[in-house]
């Protein structure tokens, strides 16, 4: 076996564990609330829960919290299949979606704090 086919081998590992990781944080939510992930995310992101958001949250979080989820659609937009793109599509999506990640987080820790 050459040494790009054990480079192959891995990345496939480490992608099987990533996707397993994310399948076992999904069940996770889908049990401790009893409904499904899809179900979820459309009532979360359903004009009626913004809207209220809307009026619950102060205008900053939810302005950071609407521009993140509109450069995530902007940035989803046009991808049909990621593994598709070419190396540099690829690392240009991978990071954007971790910057749109950071904007998510640090909405949720401002909204953490607000609980307290």
């Amino acid at each position: 076996m050459s040494q790009h086919d054990v480079l192959m081998l891995s990345t496939v590992a480490n992608m099987l564990r990533l996707y397993a990781d994310m399948l076992n944080v999904i069940a996770g939510i889908e049990e401790a609330s009893g409904r499904k992930a899809d179900e979820l995310l459309k009532e979360l992101l359903s004009p009626q829960s913004l809207a209220k958001l809307s009026q619950k949250l102060p205008s900053d979080v939810f302005g950071e919290f609407m521009s993140a989820l509109l450069r995530l659609a902007t940035a989803l937009a046009s991808v049909q299949n990621p593994l598709a793109l070419p190396s540099n599509e690829k690392r240009r999506l991978a990071f954007e979606l971790s910057e749109i990640a950071k904007s998510i987080e640090n909405v949720v820790e401002r909204l953490k704090a607000m609980k307290q």
